[in-house]
């Protein structure tokens, strides 16, 4: 490896997060959702370090879930989008996949295919407005599939729009709307809470939580991290220094000269960009550390490089020094914010270039 931007993951950080979650819905099995390459983590490293202990995983499509079982995951798999063709569903009967199902087609391609279904999670639209049926549907298409002969079980699932929004009604009234159609079909479990509702939002006992961004030890919530929600963070990602200079009052860095020193200082430039995943708009003043020390971003993101500077000048920079971009000490969600994102999309826009280091740091408890 010559280029030193190394994505370092703590699979034991993955797995502790995933016990907290069922510790606060302990009523409730718990989906390990590992979609979009489990938020850019490793879906299969994540799934197979899982695979022993969780109830089952999640993924978005049937592309994630046969990847699962092409690298010896055993657990169940669930495909939150259901299928997209009509074949896919003798691939969910030969290789034991759930599959959700939110519209006719997939049930009228489910009954062609005659295929055996462990479960299917009929998905109820309570508001959000992307998938889903409404309550009428949402019965038809449960009696439908009791009577098929050709499912096991079926659950009743939804999405909520404004979880990570305590302030806001609307999961109530998504709630409320759910609980008035369950009780309508009568005896169905229910799949409802991601990460935001699992952490601080009551739902119906029993049935499955989807825990999703809170297992990397990131926060679903603005203006909190996830060390603050109890969660441990499971990527650091890391560079080095591979140029120092000094510069004078008045010099200016990078892409349209847009940083200019106020006062003589060093500069070091970071083998990281927005080729790497680093965000392009991140502004000026983004936190980092170099060899432990605070650091801010000074001047644009380029492709493969970044300039910043120490936060206290009376400090020394080498070449060859390590640089955290976030994880240990710099929290992902800050420096999302100085992005104007969310730390959702910096873990999963990651790119290939980084060297991905696996381990198991954190100590179980």
């Amino acid at each position: 490896m010559a280029r030193p931007l190394t994505a370092t993951i703590d699979l034991n950080a993955i797995l502790q997060n995933y016990r907290y979650a069922k510790k606060l819905q302990p009523t409730c099995k718990a989906f390990a959702v590992v979609k979009s390459n489990a938020y850019g983590h490793g879906a299969i490293e994540v799934a197979q370090h899982l695979d022993d202990e969780v109830d089952a995983f999640a993924v978005a499509a049937i592309e994630e879930a046969i990847a699962l079982r092409d690298s010896n995951v055993t657990s169940s798999v669930m495909m939150l989008e259901g299928v997209f063709e009509a074949d896919e569903w003798a691939l969910c009967e030969q290789h034991g996949f759930w599959a959700a199902i939110e519209n006719d087609i997939q049930l009228e391609w489910l009954f062609a295919s005659k295929a055996k279904i462990e479960k299917i999670f009929v998905k109820l639209d309570t508001g959000m407005r992307r998938l889903g049926v409404d309550k009428d549907g949402a019965q038809v298409l449960v009696e439908k599939l009791k009577a098929s002969g050709q499912v096991d079980e079926v659950l009743l699932m939804t999405h909520f729009a404004c979880a990570d929004d305590l302030s806001d009604i609307t999961t109530m009234e998504q709630l409320t709307y759910f609980e008035r159609t369950r009780h309508a079909i009568g005896g169905i479990e229910a799949s409802v809470a991601n990460s935001a509702a699992i952490m601080k939002w009551s739902v119906p006992e029993g049935g499955w939580i989807r825990p999703g961004i809170m297992l990397y030890g990131i926060s679903p919530f603005a203006e909190l991290t996830g060390q603050q929600l109890g969660l441990v963070p499971a990527m650091t990602l890391s560079s080095k220094v591979i140029s120092v200079r000094s510069l004078k009052e008045g010099d200016k860095v990078g892409y349209g000269l847009s940083y200019v020193a106020t006062e003589g200082h060093q500069l070091a430039t970071v083998a990281v960009g927005y080729g790497d995943g680093y965000p392009r708009h991140a502004q000026g003043g983004t936190p980092l550390k170099i060899n432990g020390m605070p650091a801010v971003l000074a001047g644009r993101v380029s492709m493969d490089m970044i300039t910043v500077k120490l936060a206290n000048s009376d400090q020394q920079l080498e070449i060859g020094q390590e640089v955290v971009l976030w994880g240990e000490g710099v929290p992902v969600e800050e420096v999302a914010d100085f992005a104007s994102t969310i730390g959702y999309e910096l873990v999963t826009r990651m790119t290939s270039r980084p060297h991905y280091c696996y381990q198991t740091l954190h100590e179980i408890k």
